[in-house]
């Protein structure tokens, strides 16, 4: 996802306990700024970081930092064995 770098997958696996948190924690966030209940300095962070990886763009509005989280939740889910096929984007509430 990141212009430097190929869209491949990683080198190595990751165990089902570490994707099942990793989804867990993303749900969470994804809810808690939905709701206003992440600070603007998190939030931005949060942009910031996901921008660095080309998972959004840069200084990403709210929603789109939303769609990007869940985005990135939806194929860890994938990878997890959640999916028979590659997820489409699903649209995250206005």
């Amino acid at each position: 996802m990141n212009p430097d770098t190929p869209d491949d997958l990683a080198p190595r696996s990751c165990r089902q306990q570490d994707l099942a948190g990793l989804i867990g924690v993303l749900a969470v966030l994804e809810g808690e700024i939905s709701a206003g209940a992440v600070s603007p300095h998190l939030r931005d962070r949060i942009g910031r970081r996901l921008a660095r990886e080309a998972l959004v763009r840069p200084d990403p509005t709210e929603r789109e930092l939303r769609q990007a989280i869940s985005d990135l939740n939806h194929r860890l889910r994938y990878a997890l064995g959640e999916y028979q096929d590659s997820p489409p984007q699903l649209p995250v509430p206005e």
